[in-house]
């Protein structure tokens, strides 16, 4: 089988990776286009010994490190106003192309590995880093005001079910009015 019809059917999932990682169509694109033309030049080669698919993206991401994308975006905070996108890109690169490659691509821990060149182990370990990181990203405090008992702990059970965290006992509106004026932490 020819190369380009080894790779074609890879291209348009490689082009939405690439996406995701870089935060951008264009600079995703841009690397994609740096691993085909170094490919097709001859400057780098597919390994033989994995299939097609994981040696294409394995190429891709000798092209993105070292031109630097792993320094494209800095780990940190994302702005809660922000989607997906910007919580995506405050996750390390690393964090970030392990979450994407088996949530996305739907790449086996050994297949993601052996993309990023990491044991498997280390693979999981950065998922369930990003995963711990999102979700902080995610954590709401939640301030239950309701003067009936049944429906305000029918309310906090609602509320921890969803892994959020209620601000305060259950309180009746006479008695939080006062307390929620000088709260720092917002709830929500």
């Amino acid at each position: 089988m020819s190369m380009s019809r080894a790779l074609a059917p890879h291209l348009p999932y490689l082009r939405r990776y690439a996406r995701a990682l870089t935060g951008s169509q264009e600079s995703g694109d841009a690397y994609v286009r740096a691993a085909l033309t170094a490919l097709l030049a001859g400057e780098q080669a597919l390994g033989e010994d994995v299939p097609p698919r994981v040696s294409l993206y394995r190429l891709f991401h000798k092209i993105w490190s070292s031109a630097g994308g792993g320094l494209e975006a800095t780990g940190g905070l994302a702005e809660p106003s922000k989607g997906p996108e910007s919580r995506l890109l405050a996750l390390s690169a690393d964090q970030r192309a392990a979450l994407l490659l088996t949530a996305v691509e739907s790449f086996s821990l050994e297949e993601a590995g052996q993309v990023l060149g990491e044991p498997a182990e280390r693979i999981e370990r950065a998922i369930i880093e990003a995963q711990r990181s999102i979700e902080s990203e995610l954590a709401s405090r939640v301030l239950i005001i309701e003067d009936e008992p049944i429906i305000a702990l029918d309310l906090e059970n609602l509320i921890t079910d969803h892994g959020l965290d209620k601000r305060a006992g259950r309180r009746t509106r006479a008695q939080e009015a006062p307390r929620s004026h000088s709260c720092r932490h917002q709830p929500g």
